[in-house]
């Protein structure tokens, strides 16, 4: 039963990956913009750190069922440790998993969104000054209204 649940969220976001970015290629100049490159960076994270959550899962489970089959303590505190901190690395991925998914759909969304907005021109001065004999630098930003 999991393995039908994983494979269904893998072609999920497969489809998520190829069609929205689709969806926003034609109103954009460049398919290749940096919103759409992040996006898909971290859609790909995601899928890695899914992936690492579930192995990690599995390993843990694996470690806990030799830890109720142990036959001394010492050996039995030992798994249980190790399934216990396989457990958290696997709950920590999978929140990481979620973290990217939400921040590389958003980004695939977004994509053409920064074409619209006007460019402000904002000038900005840095004067710099130093002097030799005292060792001293003086830096100094300046913006005229």
């Amino acid at each position: 039963m999991p393995d039908v649940r994983v494979r269904s969220m893998c072609l999920l976001l497969a489809l998520c990956m190829v069609l929205l970015p689709l969806a926003s290629a034609a109103h954009a100049e460049s398919y290749f913009t940096p919103r759409r490159t992040f996006g898909a960076l971290f859609l790909g994270g995601s899928l890695f750190m899914a992936k690492k959550s579930l192995d990690f899962h599995r390993d843990a489970g694996d470690i806990y069922d030799a830890y109720k089959v142990a036959g001394n303590s010492q050996l039995a505190d030992r798994l249980y440790s190790r399934a216990s901190d396989r457990d958290t690395k696997s709950q920590m991925s999978l929140g990481m998993s979620l973290i990217l998914l939400a921040g590389g759909l958003r980004l695939l969304i977004s994509s053409g969104v920064d074409d619209n907005v006007p460019k402000h021109d904002e000038k900005i001065r840095l004067e710099m000054t130093g002097n030799p004999k005292t060792g001293s630098v003086g830096v100094a930003f300046s913006k005229g209204f």
